[in-house]
């Protein structure tokens, strides 16, 4: 017997359009049909998320943006409402749904995947069975059948949807934040860069990633220019033509002219000192080599790309954003020619190693581009010939992974018909997947300890020197797309060897400060988080692969720029991120612990849990304690507010009763169409502004001219007569409504009537033709 399912996705070109051929399935109206392995299913499609979180301003009509007060207390939750992009997609998602026992969710594999599709089934109060296409790999046809193939059960996934759930909950509640902020700014109380100007201009942004983003700029910022040079001296020695460096065994801390730096290591900052010592040296005629360790070590190719690694690389050779790149990698994701590229992680599943997939995906790439098909041969030849015994990669994982790295699929693209950026994000991919098969090279290196029998700036004899030589014996991978450098060879010193000093030099340098951030590093500082703090924040932020998500990162530091919290500044090459006035009044004017990357590591690992939650139930416990949290915490911070605003002086508490430009602005506009006076103190006081506009508000308003012309047109058209249509807007808005409906549609309905039915492959009814309200129904039933 034929069982039926639904199958669920999030976009129509990106999803529907490879899930259908893949499965058999053809065109049918709005939605694919056919069958597939048994099962009868029918395919229907979203377009993203199609219901949103409602705004402050309809959960909280009270909440103003000049008074925290009115913010609180915060609301529990914040329900969702369609989009108008929703309104046009959900009549027709509910009605299928409304006929399935059985819905296949085939939306991204991930939160915004997983909530896109579970929103939908909420809000058509589905209640029956619902499995998990878990497209990870490519849009082909083998990896959606495979997908289908192996179908997960909902409650595997749905603590995803509970994750990003609580994530756009708390989000809500830093709305509230931004509008008291916004409030304090406004009246003067955040120094003189913020809350000025009209609109988003005017507007103190704040969130859980984006500030603790800002933080690391601006504390970056602020050590360069606190960066105070310290010149430090180094002696050397050349033996057998190495040159080896003075390195006195525990220096001790505090001892004069040393200062010993966060890796241990010393710095020399007398020049006499090591003047003298180098003048003692060059007295001396040999050195004994105390050891002398040689040993070869294998370099591994690298990963293939994570999006980060991917967006990091592109913006450093080919100066791309990180949106540029993720919106390549996406086209040729979409278009079959590269796997999901929203991933934490480079490796690849251990299912992937085997001779026809392997084949399959060199044979696709080694075809689009010719510097692509010595290396990819080579990769072949090492690991799909039979009888090829050579160990597995190391990128090959049993470890699980929702999202494996990025890399070609075994369709090949023509490269001369992509754009510059999804040309150079796929051979990058490419090129990244098939060194990762190509053998490691060998390098072999030489550890070397050696004394002079003098005395050293420490008054210790006899003085130790120690250096490291390092030489490419093999080098496997490296060779696949560039050309190695020449080599030298290690110098020839062995231990228990007493050599002569062939030179002895002084060096002279000053310390560096860190340099300001460019696109990759603040990617990788956002990756690294961890690394700006200690034990169990560390440990967080390292498993939660740093601070936001891939996905997410370059809309960070997008909003950045749009809240001129950073900006660009050029030098030669490169393009650095330095943080704006405005951007550091921020970090100066909120409590620190909003930018504190600790503060976010938590969030990070508790979002994680959730994601994790061995069950729904749990998964939805830890959703409900982390929005509580959230909730307390932005009340915290609103209160904190109103404190300083209760403390500002007297004359900066009266700037907040008048009202905004806005308020003014829409008083005078509603004044002037309703030949209205203005109440005198109405542009210096808010609470008549808002009086006046909360009565008038109230009031029925006249319809417009070009409403009443209209109204009057129909009514001759019609042969009917007005009855005080013209005096109410309401009135007058349905007399048209009704009059309109019974008319011949426009040339552009028609037009956009016609494009629809091709789209869809239908006809277009004859009714629809003719009648305006049968062709805006044919209309709404078939979207764009």
């Amino acid at each position: 017997m034929t069982s039926q399912a639904l199958i669920l996705c999030e976009k129509h070109s990106d999803q529907a359009d490879k899930i259908a051929p893949a499965l058999g399935l053809t065109r049918n109206g709005s939605s694919y049909t056919g069958t597939w392995n048994g099962v009868s299913l029918t395919l229907v499609w979203a377009a993203g998320h199609l219901l949103a979180p409602v705004e402050p301003a309809v959960v909280s009509p009270e909440a103003n943006w000049r008074d925290p007060r009115s913010l609180l207390p915060l609301p529990t939750a914040f329900p969702q409402t369609p989009t108008d992009r929703g309104k046009k997609y959900l009549g027709n998602l509910k009605k299928a749904l409304s006929q399935a026992s059985e819905v296949w969710l085939a939306t991204d594999p991930d939160r915004e995947g997983e909530a896109i599709g579970y929103e939908v089934l909420q809000h058509a109060k589905y209640r029956g069975t619902v499995k998990r296409m878990w497209l990870t790999g490519s849009m082909e046809a083998s990896d959606v059948q495979a997908a289908a193939k192996r179908l997960r059960e909902g409650g595997e996934t749905i603590s995803y949807w509970r994750a990003q759930q609580a994530r756009a909950n708390a989000d809500g509640f830093w709305q509230y934040l931004v509008r008291a902020y916004t409030a304090s700014a406004r009246i003067g109380l955040m120094g003189k860069d913020l809350g000025k100007g009209k609109g988003k201009a005017g507007v103190v942004s704040a969130g859980r990633v984006q500030s603790a983003t800002l933080g690391l700029v601006v504390d970056r910022d602020r050590t360069i220019e606190g960066f105070v040079p310290v010149d430090h001296y180094q002696a050397k020695i050349t033996l057998g033509g190495g040159e080896l460096s003075y390195a006195p065994v525990d220096p001790p801390a505090g001892a004069s002219g040393i200062k010993l730096q966060d890796d241990g290591k010393p710095l020399f900052l007398d020049r006499d000192a090591m003047e003298a010592f180098t003048q003692r040296l060059e007295g001396a005629d040999t050195a004994d080599i105390l050891a002398a360790d040689t040993k070869q070590t294998a370099k591994h190719p690298p990963l293939p790309y994570s999006l980060t690694a991917l967006q990091r690389d592109m913006s450093k050779q080919h100066g791309m954003t990180a949106t540029q790149t993720l919106k390549a990698a996406d086209a040729m994701r979409s278009d079959g020619y590269l796997t999901y590229p929203r991933t934490e992680h480079g490796e690849l599943p251990a299912s992937l190693y085997n001779r026809d997939d392997l084949l399959a995906i060199l044979g696709g790439a080694a075809k689009a581009d010719d510097g692509l098909m010595a290396p990819a041969r080579l990769a072949g030849r090492r690991h799909c010939l039979e009888g090829a015994d050579v160990p597995r990669p190391r990128c090959f994982t049993d470890k699980p992974m929702n999202h494996h790295g990025i890399i070609p699929t075994h369709k090949t693209p023509d490269l001369s018909a992509r754009s510059d950026a999804e040309r150079k994000v796929y051979l990058a991919c490419a090129q990244q997947f098939i060194q990762a098969l190509l053998p490691p090279a060998t390098v072999e290196s030489l550890k070397v300890n050696a004394s002079v029998d003098v005395e050293d700036v420490l008054e210790r004899q006899p003085a130790l020197f120690a250096g490291t030589f390092k030489r490419v014996v093999d080098p496997g991978w490296m060779t696949a797309f560039q050309t190695p450098k020449a080599q030298k060879d290690l110098p020839p010193l062995v231990s228990g060897a007493s050599l002569p000093i062939e030179a002895v030099r002084l060096h002279e340098a000053r310390t560096e400060p860190p340099k300001h951030f460019t696109l990759d590093t603040l990617l990788s500082a956002m990756l690294n988080a961890g690394r700006q703090v200690e034990g169990e924040d560390a440990a967080a932020l390292k498993k939660a692969e740093g601070i936001g998500t891939p996905a997410t990162r370059d809309t960070v530091i997008q909003t950045l720029f749009d809240r001129e919290y950073i900006a660009t500044q050029r030098k030669g090459k490169q393009q650095l991120i330095v943080s704006t006035p405005r951007g550091r009044a921020f970090i100066d004017n909120t409590p620190r612990m909003l930018s504190d990357v600790r503060v976010t590591a938590a969030w990070e690992r508790e979002l994680d849990a959730i994601q994790n939650a061995s069950s729904d139930a749990e998964a939805k416990r830890l959703r409900d304690t982390f929005i509580t949290q959230q909730r307390d915490f932005i009340t915290t911070r609103i209160n904190e507010v109103i404190e300083t605003m209760d403390n500002a002086p007297e004359a900066v508490r009266e700037a907040t009763n008048a009202p905004t430009e806005n308020m003014i602005a829409a008083a005078r506009k509603i004044a002037a169409s309703r030949d209205l006076e203005l109440p005198e103190s109405i542009e210096h006081s808010f609470d008549t502004c808002r009086a006046f506009l909360d009565e008038v508000m109230q009031q029925t308003p006249p319809p417009t001219d070009k409403m009443k012309a209209l109204a009057m047109r129909l009514a001759d058209e019609n042969g009917v007569t007005l009855n005080g249509e013209l005096t109410s807007f309401r009135e007058c808005k349905a007399f048209i409504d009704k009059h309109l409906q019974n008319g011949e549609p426009t040339p552009k309905m028609l037009a956009a009537a016609e494009a629809a039915a091709k789209r869809y492959g239908v006809k277009i009814p004859e009714a629809a033709r003719t009648c305006v309200k049968e062709c805006r129904l044919f209309l709404s039933e078939h979207p764009r």
